[in-house]
């Protein structure tokens, strides 16, 4: 059974509704969740995205995440992706929110955080390797490795979520 999603405008109001393949292939706006997963030491869970993919197959990225179902709201979705992706089941947390516009997708996406309780189980469809690390170790692995495409706007929204939280 295919899989809706809430087609929105740029104001991420909802529009109308389709398929998520429908959505990448006419390339309409909808909405996605992304999320950093954290350590109890403050790092990042950083993962190699499944070679079977549809976008950006092998690559790397500093969030894991999902799309929203039509009907489904952001806080709804993060939840579930979570748990189904990583076996994560703490509160999450809001960090931000961007507008990912790329050839290959077009979405408003919210970004969250979670502060895992250990290792979390990470779905072998989705993800090929995951470790923790620094935001220094990571930002050096970006100088070697092909991350996502939409790394540069999730780095400043986890730098500044850093920031604050070292600052209260």
């Amino acid at each position: 059974m295919p899989e809706y999603v809430d087609v929105v405008d740029d104001d991420d109001n909802v529009v109308g509704k389709a398929t998520r393949e429908e959505c990448h292939w006419k390339r309409l706006l909808h909405r996605s969740v992304q999320f950093f997963i954290f350590d109890k030491d403050g790092r990042i869970l950083v993962n190699r995205r499944s070679s079977s993919k549809e976008f950006f197959k092998g690559m790397w990225s500093i969030v894991l995440g999902g799309h929203v179902a039509s009907g489904d709201t952001y806080d709804d979705t993060v939840v579930r992706e979570a748990l189904e992706e990583a076996g994560v089941a703490s509160k999450p947390f809001r960090m931000g929110f961007f507008k990912k516009r790329l050839p290959e997708e077009r979405e408003n996406v919210a970004v969250y955080g979670f502060i895992a309780d250990g290792k979390p189980k990470l779905l072998a469809e989705e993800i090929d390797l995951g470790e923790f690390m620094t935001v220094e170790e990571a930002e050096k692995l970006m100088t070697k490795e092909s991350f996502l495409p939409e790394t540069g706007q999730l780095l400043p929204i986890l730098k500044q979520y850093l920031f604050n939280k070292r600052g209260s």
